[in-house]
């Protein structure tokens, strides 16, 4: 039994991981892509944060005995493809840049809400899951505070 919960939290672990792989190739594009200094910050921000968070789910998936998946998933590359043809055809990429970050960061908070329901977490690593996602939770309300003024 203790087998089969190990393996569940192993995946939902990795899940996370992928996540985050996706994070980082988003963020990276788009802070590399952003025209205003602004956005380059904001990106560069969540690209630091997003390495830190992948990092540390490494570490936790290592420590639960198996090797951590090192890409993104297929959906977070067919979603990178598709922000790049949208920045392409747009007059306001940095916008869309921005909505893409805000809907990706929901995504997240969703899978970390659904993670974070497990009784299989261990106190530190609930502790650990939680301040990712209170991470994710700041920088989705710094993108739409951003959003806002921008859009004025």
């Amino acid at each position: 039994m203790a087998e089969i919960a190990n393996k569940k939290l192993t995946g939902q672990l990795q899940n996370l991981l992928s996540i985050a792989n996706d994070s980082i190739a988003v963020y990276k594009k788009a802070a590399n892509d952003a025209k205003g200094q602004e956005f380059t910050t904001l990106f560069t921000d969540y690209l630091i944060q997003r390495t830190e968070d992948a990092n540390e789910l490494k570490a936790a998936i290592t420590q639960l005995g198996a090797d951590p998946e090192q890409s993104g998933s297929t959906l977070g590359t067919l979603n990178r493809f598709w922000i790049g043809i949208k920045t392409t055809l747009s007059s306001d990429e940095e916008r869309v840049l921005l909505e893409a970050s805000e809907s990706h960061d929901r995504s997240a908070i969703e899978e970390y809400n659904t993670v974070l329901k497990s009784e299989e977490l261990t106190p530190e690593l609930r502790a650990l899951l939680e301040e990712q996602r209170e991470g994710i939770e700041k920088a989705l309300i710094r993108a739409e505070q951003l959003g806002r003024v921008y859009a004025s």
